[in-house]
């Protein structure tokens, strides 16, 4: 995923006309153009409110002695990209082996020419990764090396090239699962025994099950070579097959990798991640009914301490979780100054990070995850387990949010029953969503980020503000990349109707000319955003480069997220049909609507944290000034006004972290 740096360099396209970088002010940029000399003042709102709208577009370019040298759109660079999701696993972990060599080579200091130090290394880091292939050559090192560092740092450069052949499967469907079963029943137990006896054992029953086959004039099962049996067996995770062999701690003991703390020597070097419950019931903003407690995905910098980006919503973790606060990370905050006029103090933090740490949790362990991190330039770290100290920053981070944000907070939760005493936290919740998110950014910029370190004596915006003088923080150039890169990869076959996607179709005019060029029934890759069923992204086999191709039907799609379309689906109950599945859809969506309202009118006994996942009630939406509501969680939240004598919170009395 490509990205910028807001100095020197920096190329725009706004308005129509080409502006160059020229200098910056503590609130404005100002940019040139080369051609006519015009310059242009754009404040730093102003600059990321039209990039993210897409009004201004990052430029390949650069500045020669003579002029300035706008690069050729070329697809060289774009036929480098490969969709890490659509991969056979094992060209996945194979580029994650020369990721990770090449990752920690450079946090040693060690630059590709420096042979000898790579070779000694590299050994080193083979017996720390436990690489069964043992450390790759110094050449071969460089060579990778040399790929990414030509490419401008794509990490995507050196996937092994047979990545994306097809491959054709030798035995049928119920020949691979006869052999499947019998590595599950006879191989993978704690008997141990040998690949020779169990394929010998695998040949007798097949030759058993062939023979009542016949006798039943069926299909005979076509039988596996030694070594197909053996390779099936690699094929499957080496922890899951000694757990099944060897026992659990025994696996637990032979793969367990002590790893030491990572450093961070400037800002966004290292940055961790995490999620927590949050120790507060909220209130839906128009029903003002206790919604429980949400659950907070936080990034935090290691190197200054700052906090980059956050998360809050009732999902508990996930994801779309750890999606939501890598956006919120990756974007100006400038949306809540505009939403929140009285935030005093800058929170100019926010960027691409060089490494993304957290611990082993499902959702951060898993490949979509990891494909995400190296699409966007960046590698993953992980803690070892039961080792919170080794993310530290982000779990002081987390304590200290406990011990100022929440003290005094109405609503507020206790650890046990003995502390919370009498109090009733669901009825004296008062805080709504809305104002649980502008309190956050009050409390991350005015408290959170100036307050003095003791350890060091300085401030965390102080430390970013002094780190980003040597090491500028990148940004990502689009924010639909950032959509295709954190969205969900599928493959799909053109046809008249377009694309078809879980009982959805999508097409336009520029899809109906890729099908032109391509042919009928070719296929496609495209990416599903979790968020919006409005649209997909689909990419051009050729050029590489995505396509946005709106819903046909977005009266029902746009803006319905994918939790919300599944909800719906379960709840019809009926078997749909091909022409009408969208209509039946979107009565199913009107009949939920009208029972979920009957029933906070009356009974007010629907579960509220469904529903609040249901209305999409997070704070990325917040952001957007959408105030979604329990009361619509399918329909339309823009054309709702707040109940009237809506007490306001947000003039916040001043709790222990304002004081």
């Amino acid at each position: 995923m490509g990205s910028f740096f807001l100095q020197k360099g920096l190329v725009i396209s706004y308005q129509g006309q080409i502006f160059e970088y020229d200098s910056r002010s503590a609130n404005e940029i100002y940019f040139e153009n080369q051609k006519t000399g015009q310059k242009i003042t754009l404040t730093e709102s102003a600059f990321w409110s039209a990039h993210t709208s897409l009004q201004l577009k990052i430029v390949d370019a650069f500045s020669s002695p003579e002029a300035l040298v706008i690069k050729p759109e070329s697809t060289e660079v774009l036929q480098n990209f490969r969709d890490l999701n659509l991969i056979p696993e094992r060209y996945q972990l194979n580029h994650d082996r020369k990721i990770t060599y090449i990752s920690k080579l450079k946090k040693e200091g060690i630059t590709r020419g420096q042979k000898f130090l790579i070779a000694d290394s590299a050994a080193r880091i083979a017996k720390e990764i436990a690489d069964p292939l043992g450390p790759p050559g110094t050449s071969t090192i460089s060579k990778w090396w040399k790929e990414i560092d030509a490419s401008g740092g794509d990490l995507l450069v050196v996937i092994n090239g047979n990545s994306f052949r097809k491959c054709t499967k030798r035995l049928d469907k119920e020949s691979e699962e006869f052999l499947q079963n019998h590595i599950d029943d006879y191989y993978a137990q704690s008997s141990q025994p040998t690949v020779v006896g169990a394929h010998r054992d695998y040949a007798n029953k097949l030759k058993t099950e062939n023979a009542e086959r016949a006798s039943q004039d069926r299909p005979l099962l076509t039988k596996a070579s030694e070594r197909t049996y053996g390779n099936r067996i690699d094929d499957r995770p080496k922890e899951e097959v000694m757990i099944a062999r060897l026992g659990r701690e025994e696996a637990r003991r032979y793969f367990k990798m002590a790893k030491g703390h990572l450093p961070a020597d400037h800002p966004l070097d290292v940055v961790e991640i995490d999620h927590t419950p949050m120790n507060l019931y909220v209130i839906d903003d128009h029903a003002l009914l206790p919604l429980g407690r949400p659950w907070l995905t936080a990034i935090k910098d290691r190197y200054s301490g700052v906090l980059l980006g956050f998360y809050v919503s009732f999902q508990k973790t996930g994801l779309s979780s750890i999606f939501g606060a890598i956006k919120h990370s990756l974007s100006s905050h400038h949306f809540a100054y505009e939403l929140w006029p009285d935030i005093e103090n800058p929170w100019p933090a926010f960027g691409r990070a060089v490494y993304y740490a957290s611990d082993r949790g499902a959702d951060f362990i898993c490949q979509r995850y990891r494909n995400a991190i190296k699409a966007l330039g960046s590698f993953w770290e992980y803690c070892e387990r039961r080792t919170p100290w080794l993310k530290g920053s982000i779990e002081r981070f987390f304590l200290t949010l406990e011990q100022t944000f929440f003290e005094s907070m109405p609503g507020r939760t206790f650890a046990s029953l003995e502390k919370r005493g009498d109090y009733d936290s669901v009825n004296q919740a008062v805080v709504r969503f809305s104002t649980l998110i502008y309190l956050l950014h009050k409390w991350a910029a005015d408290f959170h980020n100036i307050q003095t370190n003791v350890r060091n004596q300085a401030a965390p915006l102080e430390l970013w503000q002094s780190g980003i003088e040597t090491a500028p923080p990148p940004y990502p150039c689009s924010i639909d990349e950032l959509n295709i890169v954190l969205g969900e990869h599928h493959t799909g076959a053109l046809s008249q109707e377009g694309i078809r996607f879980s009982w959805q179709t999508y097409a336009d005019d520029q899809l109906e000319a890729l099908m032109k060029d391509i042919g009928r029934g070719k296929t496609v890759n495209y990416v599903v955003c979790d968020e919006d069923l409005g649209q997909i992204y689909v990419e051009h086999p050729a050029t590489h480069k995505y396509l946005c191709v709106p819903s046909t039907r977005p009266e029902y799609s746009k803006g319905l997220s994918r939790f919300q379309h599944k909800f719906i689906r379960a709840e019809a109950t009926v078997r749909l049909e091909k022409s009408t599945a969208v209509d039946t859809l979107i009565e199913t969506r009107s009949r939920i609507q009208n029972v979920l309202a009957e029933e906070l009118e009356t009974k007010k006994s629907a579960g509220k944290v469904l529903l609040a996942r249901l209305a999409g009630i997070n704070s990325n939406n917040t952001l957007t000034g959408e105030t979604r509501t329990i009361l619509t969680p399918l329909g339309e939240n823009g054309n709702l006004t707040p109940p009237p004598n809506l007490p306001s919170f947000t003039n916040v009395p001043s709790y222990a972290w304002g004081s």
